[in-house]
């Protein structure tokens, strides 16, 4: 075997472990990208397990807020009114990062959609509308848009969001 012969199966050993190499490194950037999904659905999960609490321990506000109009939300008291909009910025808070979640290709769009039936259930709201008129501008401007944008959904009723499809 010639030193030509030697260099030349060297070079095909070279080749094959580059694209050996490259195989693999596709292979890490898959699962990586996996891990990164999930660990997204994971944090959007706990994001919304954290305001669970605050939710229920003011249950009685964000109902009387969600469902108010120009009057009753006037005649709110200034503590009810405090706690609502703050509430439902949190919630609004969640569902802008998970936008942007989206916009970058971390959430699949099966995700998305079923969080932006969520998402519309309150957004549909009198009371939200009221506390948007007062707030939009501490959200991004595609985000506003989206939401502006929405075609308000056939459940729940605009007064009530525990009602049934039907």
């Amino acid at each position: 075997m010639s030193l030509e012969h030697i260099f030349f199966i060297t070079q095909i050993i070279a080749a094959v472990a580059v694209v050996l190499s490259l195989v693999f490194v596709g292979y890490q950037l898959r699962e990586s990208a996996r891990a990164t999904r999930a660990q997204i659905h994971q944090n959007i999960a706990t994001g919304w397990q954290s305001i669970g609490p605050l939710l229920a321990d003011n249950a009685a506000v964000f109902a009387e807020g969600i469902s108010a109009n120009e009057q009753s939300f006037a005649t709110m008291t200034n503590a009810n009114k405090m706690a609502f909009m703050s509430i439902i910025f949190v919630f609004f808070k969640h569902y802008e990062n998970m936008f942007v979640q989206q916009r970058e290709g971390v959430i699949q769009r099966e995700d998305w959609n079923a969080w932006t039936i969520h998402m519309f259930m309150y957004w549909h709201m009198p009371g939200v509308q009221i506390w948007w008129r007062m707030r939009r501008d501490t959200f991004a401007p595609a985000f506003r848009e989206f939401l502006e944008a929405s075609v308000r959904p056939v459940i729940p009723s605009q007064t009530d969001v525990f009602t049934l499809p039907g």
